[in-house]
C-alpha cells in the first residue's frame, strides 16, 4: 500500500517539475517579487514591509495558480493516454491512486514554494539588510493551506470530466475559503431564518483558508505559536482527509470502460 501510493506520487512529482507550468510560475513568481521593489521604493513608509508583503501575496497566488491547474488536469490527462487502465489493472486500490496523487502534487507545490521562499528572503535581505527567517514561517502556513486546495483539486478532478470545470471549482473554493469571515458577517446580519440557517450550513463547510493565513503578521514581525502550528496543520490534514475520502468514494464508482 505505502510503496504503491510513494511510486504514484513520486511520478506525479517528476512529470509535474518536468512541466513547463512549474517553471513559468517561478519565473513569474520573481518577476513580481522585482516588481514589488519597484512599489517599494516609490511607497512612503517600510519598502522592506511592501516587498514582503508584495512577496508572500504572489508567492500564494502562483502556488495556488499552480495546485488548481495542475491538479485540475491531473487525471484527465491520465484518462486521455489511456494510462490510468494501465495503473489500476495492477494491484493498486483507487484510493491509493488519488493520494498518490495528492501527495505528489503537495510535493511539487511545496517544493515551487520552497524556491520562492528563499529568494524572497535573499532579496528582502539584499533590499534591506535584514535576515528575516519569519517570511519561511508564512511559507509554511501558505503550504499548510494548500493541503486543502490540492486536495480539493484532486476531489473535483474525481467528480468533474472537463479540466476547466474542476480548476474552476477548486479556484471557486479558495476564494471562498479566503472570504469564509464575510460569510459569517453575512450570517449575523441577515434575518430571514431559513437563508440564515444555510448560510451557517455554508460557513461550517467552507474551509476556513483566512485563519490560515499568517502573512499580515509576520510582515509586522509576529509569529505564530507551536500550539497555533499544530492546530492549523491538523485542521489542513482532516479537512483534506475529508476531501479525499469522498473523491476515493466518488472515483470508486466510475466506469473507464
Amino acid at each position: 500500500m505505502i510503496s504503491s501510493i510513494y511510486q504514484i506520487a513520486l511520478s506525479t512529482y517528476r512529470e509535474s517539475v518536468r512541466g513547463k507550468v512549474l517553471y513559468s510560475l517561478l519565473f513569474f513568481g520573481a518577476v513580481v517579487v522585482l516588481i514589488s521593489a519597484l512599489f517599494g521604493a516609490v511607497t512612503i513608509g517600510d519598502q522592506v514591509k511592501v516587498i514582503e508583503d508584495f512577496g508572500l501575496m504572489s508567492m500564494s497566488l502562483f502556488a495556488v495558480a499552480l495546485a488548481v491547474i495542475s491538479g485540475a488536469a491531473l487525471l484527465h490527462k491520465e484518462l486521455n493516454r489511456k494510462t490510468i487502465y494501465n495503473i489500476l489493472a495492477k494491484p493498486v486500490r483507487r484510493w491509493e491512486f488519488l493520494v498518490g496523487k495528492h501527495l505528489g502534487l503537495l510535493l511539487t507545490v511545496g517544493v515551487m514554494l520552497l524556491l520562492m521562499a528563499i529568494g524572497l528572503v535573499l532579496f528582502v535581505y539584499v533590499v534591506g539588510g535584514e535576515l528575516n527567517l519569519l517570511l519561511f514561517q508564512a511559507a509554511l502556513y501558505i503550504f499548510i493551506e494548500l493541503i486543502i486546495v490540492t486536495a480539493a483539486a484532486i476531489f473535483f478532478s474525481s467528480i468533474v470530466i472537463t479540466p476547466a470545470l474542476s480548476g474552476l471549482f477548486t479556484f471557486s473554493i479558495f476564494l471562498a475559503g479566503r472570504s469564509s469571515e464575510y460569510v459569517l458577517q453575512l450570517v449575523e446580519a441577515i434575518q430571514v431564518p431559513q437563508s440564515k440557517k444555510i448560510l451557517e450550513y455554508l460557513y461550517w463547510a467552507l474551509p476556513h483558508l483566512d485563519k490560515l493565513n499568517i502573512s499580515d503578521q509576520v510582515v509586522y514581525g509576529h509569529g505564530a505559536t507551536f500550539a497555533q502550528l499544530g492546530y492549523s496543520t491538523l485542521y489542513a490534514v482532516g479537512y483534506a482527509g475529508v476531501l479525499l475520502a469522498l473523491a476515493s468514494f466518488f472515483f470508486s464508482r466510475r466506469d473507464f470502460n
